[in-house]
């Protein structure tokens, strides 16, 4: 995804990002035509770009990068979020920004299955309704390998070996989609 796209997506446009954020018109207009790239403007213009499209600093240094940032960092800054605002407004907001449509549609399918497992634990957990319908066909998904968040390098061949080696219970919502995640409260 590009940053033209990204706009499209979040239903803005470079003159009302210029006009909102103070950052001028000539430098939105660079990002959206491709003349310059998101990881060469300057923190200060990436954290208002962030704040205003109600996205984090780290997601937005994905745009025009095909790599995605590496999962323990993402989880880490999704717990961290959701430590800081808590579990109904951590679930708003990623209704709200449809950052589970983001992920499943431009490649990132285990971010996606990790978001909405997240989303179904917070609302099991804290006695909320499992709503959001949208998401019941990726809801049937999973992973076709069993997928450790803490690491990519460690494999398991399955969820029940993982649980073995470091003795602990995999999280109903989170094996469903073949992910190991233990602990969300626990944010490194």
């Amino acid at each position: 995804m590009n940053f033209k796209e990204l706009l499209a997506y979040k239903k803005e446009n470079g003159y009302l990002l210029s006009k909102n954020t103070g950052i001028p018109y000539m430098t939105i207009y660079d990002l959206i035509n491709g003349k310059t790239s998101i990881q060469n403007i300057t923190l200060k213009n990436a954290i208002k770009i962030a704040i205003y499209l109600d996205m984090n600093v780290e997601d937005l240094a994905k745009i025009d990068n095909p790599n995605f940032i590496e999962f323990r960092c993402f989880r880490n800054n999704l717990l961290h979020d959701l430590k800081n605002i808590g579990p109904e407004a951590f679930i708003n907001k990623i209704i709200q920004t449809k950052e589970i449509d983001f992920y499943y549609k431009n490649d990132g399918k285990a971010y996606a299955y990790y978001l909405l497992a997240l989303l179904d634990y917070l609302c099991r957990s804290n006695n909320y309704p499992k709503y959001v319908k949208r998401y019941n066909k990726i809801r049937k998904e999973k992973l076709d390998t069993p997928f450790f968040v803490g690491s990519s390098i460690i494999k398991f061949n399955t969820i029940e070996d993982a649980e073995k080696e470091f003795n602990i219970t995999v999280i109903p919502e989170f094996k469903k989609f073949n992910i190991i995640e233990g602990d969300v409260n626990n944010v490194a």
